[in-house]
């Protein structure tokens, strides 16, 4: 059993949140999108992202894995396999938009997605939005930002307090929407029973310390929605200067063991041209199937409109016979 919960804050400063979360504890999938762009566009792209994923997964899981066009270079786990494609399939669709729309001109965002299948959890991500584990009172970040600072300091040029200093710290080297393919890290970890996983925009991770989400992690573990509420806080308090989005989950019970492989973190390259109209076809029927979900949205509302409307014309009458008989 997975316990999720899931914030998005706009911060004391920004205008806009551009920020989009995903829960779909039902397909044990999650993610957290942080967009960039001028105007409204980081907030269509992070969107656009969360929801083409989200449909892709939920609705076209087993057609999506036996799409040979779109067949990945490397064997992976059946729930990995869906996410890497359906990652791939929104950074073209923002791409091809951002390309055809002015207005959306230069729009992009970053990302970090889990999906858990049996014992295990892919971890998948693009920019500098991060994935922690909490395991044993232990906080252990499981990526490394797509930023200029990090690849810095992970050629061993600067040090991680250097890297804090520099200027343009911020600016990242890899995002959703920015290019026609992508480059994705993606990583396959083994499940324990109590592990509590947090996806963070860098909202979060850019003003508090991975020490103090420890703490809050440790103090609040047996209820994930206080973890991202009080990160949240946290977040602002130290300034507030960014949208802040956090998505954690715990994994409740005991695990059972599976075949399943596990896999250290590894790049997955963007793909040739001659995945792209595939890929357009598979963003295209995912907004299809967007528009099937607001359709049964609006009806379940209707329904509920006109249950509303009988239940108040019966306490009327109930109400008329009683007073007045």
């Amino acid at each position: 059993m997975i316990q999720a919960a899931g914030k998005t804050d706009i911060g004391l400063v920004r205008k806009l949140n551009e920020d989009s979360i995903k829960l779909l504890s039902n397909q044990k999938l999650f993610i957290v999108c942080d967009g960039m762009g001028g105007h409204s566009a980081g907030e269509v792209a992070s969107k656009t992202a969360c929801d083409i994923i989200a449909n892709l997964y939920k609705q076209y899981y087993n057609e999506l894995l036996n799409d040979d066009q779109l067949k990945l270079p490397r064997m992976f786990p059946p729930s990995t396999d869906i996410l890497v494609k359906a990652v791939r399939i929104a950074n073209h669709w923002i791409y091809k938009k951002s390309s055809e729309n002015p207005s959306l001109q230069g729009m992009g965002t970053t990302i970090v997605a889990a999906a858990v299948e049996k014992d295990i959890v892919t971890l998948l991500h693009v920019g500098d939005s991060r994935i922690y584990r909490l395991a044993s009172r232990k906080l252990y970040p499981l990526t490394i930002d797509h930023s200029w600072a990090a690849e810095l300091e992970q050629s061993e040029k600067i040090t991680a307090e250097e890297a804090k200093t520099l200027v343009n710290r911020n600016v990242i080297t890899r995002a959703l929407g920015v290019k026609q393919n992508v480059e994705i890290d993606v990583a396959v970890k083994k499940i324990q029973e109590n592990d509590i996983y947090i996806l963070c925009s860098d909202g979060l991770c850019g003003f508090v310390d991975d020490g103090d989400i420890r703490d809050v992690a440790v103090a609040c573990e047996e209820d994930v929605d206080q973890i991202c509420n009080q990160l949240v806080r946290l977040a602002n308090e130290r300034g507030g200067s960014d949208n802040v989005s956090i998505v954690a989950f715990r994994i409740n019970g005991k695990v059972e063991p599976s075949a399943l492989p596990s896999l250290d973190t590894v790049t997955v390259d963007g793909e040739s041209s001659q995945y792209f109209s595939g890929e357009e076809e598979w963003a295209a029927k995912s907004e299809d199937g967007d528009d099937d979900d607001k359709e049964d949205d609006s009806k379940s509302k209707g329904f509920s409109i006109i249950s509303a409307i009988f239940i108040i014309t019966l306490l009327a009458a109930i109400f008329y016979l009683v007073f007045k008989g």
